[in-house]
């Protein structure tokens, strides 16, 4: 999910690497991803950035564990502070509170309770990069991994629980029943002269980042959703330069309500939608990968998508698709990702048949607009008008057009 808008000057090299991570409440299985420590950066005269995100699972009543925690998920007796940006956390939550909004769904009020245990969670992610350089690391579950077992499972002075559902579990999370949702973004930003981006700056940037991820956008536009709780910490890197390198972990948890739990939307419902502005223009990686295999987004990545979800039909077939670049007067061509294309049948990751994302493919765009990559594919264009057009076959007899148009925001290295 990444790429997202930093501070940028010419006069200062900064990269930036971005691991997403959109989970649920489950309890760990043996296909649940793995997010690899991304290589040192590259010093040079641009900006850049990139995300690895993971799976988006959503946490339902059966999800949950009922069993008696074992000693592995003993929580330590210490007494250690977890650290908390209020501020950056709050910033993540209207970003998402205000894509949310800007579409028709509910806001999200912040849950102190789910607040304490997103900050716990991040604080435990701190704790393994500060100390540690994993080779690799699943930022949803908390078990012992052997080569860094000093830092990792009950030993880290954070440890909540193995897995998700066992840190709401062991929290004694009121809501745990009524559906939870997990999504994770890391970052290390380096800058040549120590220009660090802050706080509140990456925060936004990771938040929309995860709004361009299509797996971890559904997560976010769940219409039961009402609660939300974030932690944002930052941490220096373990065997890097302090001073020019910053790595942020952003926790952030949204969860249903006895009252939402069953809410759903009418009609036809999409993100972005009319009037959304300020996205992000590209999506450079995800786990598991829309494109699986068959094209590498690090290299060509493609624009923000389009997420349509039709709750009340049980199929839905899109078509006629037309994306405009509104200034340049010019289409850009299109991918459709729908449960007929879907390249995770069967499996965790299965799209519904009621649910489908229009990828932009934006090869052959010279959105780049600094450094190295000048004219090349960065995505959409920054700060540009698309619409969007399309048909719906709702459940193989009526037919629905939609259209709309949206905005982009800087461009995203």
């Amino acid at each position: 999910m990444i790429f997202n808008p930093i501070e940028k000057s010419l006069a200062i090299a900064i990269f930036s690497a971005l691991l997403l991570t959109a989970c649920g409440g489950g309890g760990d299985s043996d296909d649940s991803p793995t997010v690899s420590q991304p290589s040192e950066p590259i010093d040079s005269e641009s900006t850049a950035s990139e995300s690895i995100p993971s799976d988006a699972v959503i946490s339902t009543p059966d999800d949950q564990d009922s069993t008696q925690p074992d000693i592995d998920d003993a929580i330590p007796d210490n007494n250690v502070k977890p650290d908390n940006n209020a501020q950056a956390a709050l910033i993540a939550n209207n970003v998402i509170s205000l894509a949310r909004t800007s579409c028709g769904l509910s806001g999200l009020s912040t849950d102190p309770a789910l607040d304490k245990i997103a900050i716990q969670h991040a604080n435990y992610i701190k704790h393994v990069f500060a100390n540690a350089t994993p080779t690799s690391f699943n930022a949803h579950v908390e078990n012992k991994i052997s080569d860094i077992a000093n830092v990792t499972g009950n030993s880290n002075p954070f440890f909540g629980g193995s897995s998700f559902a066992q840190r709401l579990s062991n929290a004694n999370y009121a809501n745990a029943n009524n559906g939870v949702t997990e999504n994770i973004a890391q970052t290390i930003y380096f800058s040549s002269l120590g220009n660090i981006v802050k706080a509140d700056v990456a925060a936004s940037a990771m938040t929309k980042s995860l709004l361009a991820a299509p797996y971890h956008l559904r997560s976010l536009m769940l219409p039961s959703s009402t609660l939300i709780g974030t932690g944002m910490v930052a941490y220096k890197p373990f065997n890097k330069d302090k001073n020019n390198n910053q790595g942020y972990v952003l926790v952030t948890h949204s969860a249903a309500t006895p009252d939402t739990k069953d809410k759903t939307v009418k009609g036809i419902f999409t993100y972005p939608c009319q009037d959304v502005t300020d996205t992000v223009t590209a999506l450079y990686n995800e786990s598991p990968d829309p494109f699986k295999g068959t094209r590498d987004l690090r290299d060509n990545p493609i624009g923000q998508p389009i997420y349509i979800n039709m709750p009340s039909a049980k199929t839905i077939k899109v078509s006629n698709i037309k994306f405009r670049d509104v200034q340049r007067n010019t289409d850009v061509p299109v991918q459709l990702l729908d449960f007929d294309q879907d390249p995770y049948k069967g499996t965790n990751y299965e799209l519904p048949t009621n649910e489908a994302f229009i990828l932009p493919l934006t090869d052959n765009l010279k959105s780049c607009e600094a450094g190295e990559n000048k004219g090349g594919n960065c995505g959409l264009y920054g700060n540009s008008e698309y619409r969007i057009s399309f048909n719906v076959l709702v459940d193989n007899k009526d037919s629905i057009s939609k259209s709309f148009t949206f905005k982009t925001g800087k461009v995203s290295y």
